[in-house]
């Protein structure tokens, strides 16, 4: 098995990543006056067989638009905004590349979503996710307990790298307490070098390799503790309570895990680990990410809700597919093209894989302003060598945070697929907390280096295994 940094094989197609343009988006204030007066939302009530959310409950639905109407400010019944005053951010002042806010473009709020221009999309996924929380039978109303403070929610939107416009309700995190609102948090999700150990199989021995994510995969698992949430934006529920609970806040006891609860992920892990091991699956000692089924030849690699199946036959593959299918949702990525933005192609005839992070150094590129900056042959100038800074040099507020910015983002391609850049970025990692001039024009130099070799990547090919020590 060869396992070297090359410029890919001649089957790769170089796809190129379009960051949406950041542009200035208002809300309209809505007043009770004239809420009465607008025509933007219809509301429909759930059929009674729709028990999930405990009682009944109203999803206020956009009518269709025309031409005209697109796009308009809507409003949302009952909304309360907030009269508390808001700081300017550190991370969207003007010291900060304007690139490195283009995720800006994506809707804070379901006002925001159902007026932009991508209402239709944006609503449709909204509708996807509230009918994935009434499937599951997320939670219970119930008068909230004295001495006890309901979590906040909010919608998170989306855009994805491939097109696809995802929703998620998720928890504020910032009001949850130890002990009450969760416990155990830890979860493993799989190494990296346990993802290229199966790749190098795959391509070894000709195996078939696929991909799969489970949908809504937090919403699968079920809470230990008790935990309270706020009724979400857009979602109207009513309960029957007595006299004695008119005076009582009515709030959302959750049955399942939503996302940002700190103890989501662990609940998750507990519940698809089981059905592993409940049919026949035996978890690997070196990374207990990674299953192994001796009796269908297949092994399995789960990072959080993302699969990895590979084996030497499609009909063992299609098992483990069905067994999956009446667990969960899932959907079907195909033969494995892309996982955690590692790009992943393979040349049946010369039994070889190459993995490569051409789009997501693309994206750094651009993030950073480091597109039309000149490319170098090395990531790293030998003979500078980094020092500390004096005590005298303190950088402004702001220095280290986009230092530590395009460090991380420089790591991530470190780990998953450039090892080339290992000993660079080990270097300028060290100067985190103050960076000077110096650790700044090495992180720059990483930059142009990746520049002229975006392409670059890991190749697995069968064959004889050579290996390269340093007796130092």
């Amino acid at each position: 098995m060869r396992n070297t940094v090359s410029e890919g094989i001649a089957e790769e197609d170089e796809r190129k990543i379009q960051l949406p343009e950041v542009r200035e988006k208002g809300v309209a204030e809505i007043t009770p006056e004239n809420l009465a007066e607008q025509d933007s939302y219809v509301a429909t009530r759930n059929k009674p067989d729709l028990e999930g959310f405990g009682g009944d409950t109203i999803i206020v639905r956009p009518p269709h638009h025309d031409d005209e109407s697109r796009g308009r400010i809507v409003s949302l019944p009952g909304l309360r905004r907030s009269e508390r005053q808001r700081n300017p951010s550190q991370h969207t002042n003007s010291q900060v590349p304007r690139a490195m806010i283009a995720h800006l473009d994506e809707p804070h709020i379901l006002k925001e979503a159902l007026a932009s221009d991508d209402t239709d999309k944006w609503y449709k996924a909204w509708e996807s996710e509230v009918d994935s929380l009434v499937r599951n039978k997320m939670w219970e109303l119930s008068p909230l307990p004295p001495g006890r403070e309901a979590i906040g929610c909010q919608w998170l939107f989306k855009l994805k790298e491939d097109g696809r416009y995802k929703v998620r309700l998720v928890a504020k995190g910032y009001s949850r307490q130890a002990g009450l609102d969760y416990t155990e948090t830890f979860a493993q999700v799989a190494k990296f070098t346990s993802l290229r150990s199966l790749l190098a199989l795959v391509a070894e021995n000709d195996w078939e390799r696929e991909g799969r994510d489970v949908k809504t995969a937090f919403l699968h698992s079920d809470l230990e503790e008790t935990v309270f949430i706020q009724t979400a934006e857009g979602l109207h529920m009513d309960m029957p309570v007595s006299d004695s609970q008119k005076e009582d806040r009515i709030v959302c006891c959750l049955n399942k895990a939503i996302y940002v609860l700190k103890q989501s992920p662990r609940t998750w892990y507990r519940k698809i680990s089981k059905l592993f091991n409940d049919h026949g699956f035996q978890r690997s000692e070196h990374d207990h990410n990674i299953y192994i089924h001796k009796t269908f030849k297949l092994i399995l690699l789960l990072y959080v809700d993302d699969l990895v199946i590979t084996s030497p036959n499609q009909e063992d593959i299609s098992w483990i597919q069905d067994l999956l299918h009446t667990e969960f949702e899932m959907t079907d990525l195909g033969p494995l093209a892309t996982f955690l933005r590692i790009e992943i192609r393979r040349s049946l005839r010369n039994r070889c894989l190459h993995l490569s992070q051409a789009q997501y150094v693309k994206m750094i590129l651009e993030r950073h302003g480091m597109t039309d900056s000149g490319p170098i042959r090395t990531p790293a100038d030998p003979p500078v060598r980094l020092l500390k800074s004096s005590l005298e040099h303190q950088a402004d507020a702001n220095n280290p945070q986009r230092y530590q910015s395009a460090v991380g983002s420089l790591m991530y391609a470190m780990v998953a697929s450039r090892p080339d850049i290992a000993f660079a970025v080990s270097a300028v990692s060290q100067h985190s907390t103050n960076p000077g001039p110096a650790p700044w024009m090495a992180v720059r130099r990483i930059f142009r280096y990746l520049a002229r070799t975006q392409t670059w990547g890991l190749n697995y090919q069968a064959g004889d295994c050579q290996g390269y020590t340093d007796a130092d």
